[in-house]
């Protein structure tokens, strides 16, 4: 089991109510691709330390149905309508949750 995390951190002229927007679109438009599982997002609560506004994260069976996902129309039209508009920078990690399994064969 894969998971993806991404920290989003908002361009300065993103308002509070596009943020909350984009947290609804970010569920709404994600859920529909087959592969994602466990889909959540959320909004910073403590600026202190934290340079990111918004994270959305969820898991995939392997890294092949994370890479499926995000060749699907859905996540691609999603990245160029929701998060190129309104977001600066976009760092995103992976991690395998499985004790012992070989991360090469995730």
């Amino acid at each position: 089991m894969v998971h993806h995390i991404a920290l989003l951190k908002l361009k300065s002229s993103v308002t509070p109510e596009q943020i909350e927007s984009m947290m609804v679109e970010i569920r709404i438009r994600l859920l529909k691709i087959p592969e994602v599982m466990n889909l959540r997002c959320g909004k910073k609560i403590d600026a202190k330390g934290n340079s990111y506004d918004v994270f959305y994260s969820m898991d995939f069976e392997n890294l092949n149905k994370l890479h499926i996902a995000q060749d699907n129309a859905v996540w691609i039209k999603f990245k160029h309508q929701v998060l190129d508009p309104q977001v600066d920078l976009l760092t995103a990690y992976h991690y395998e949750m499985e004790p012992g399994k070989d991360v090469r064969y995730s």
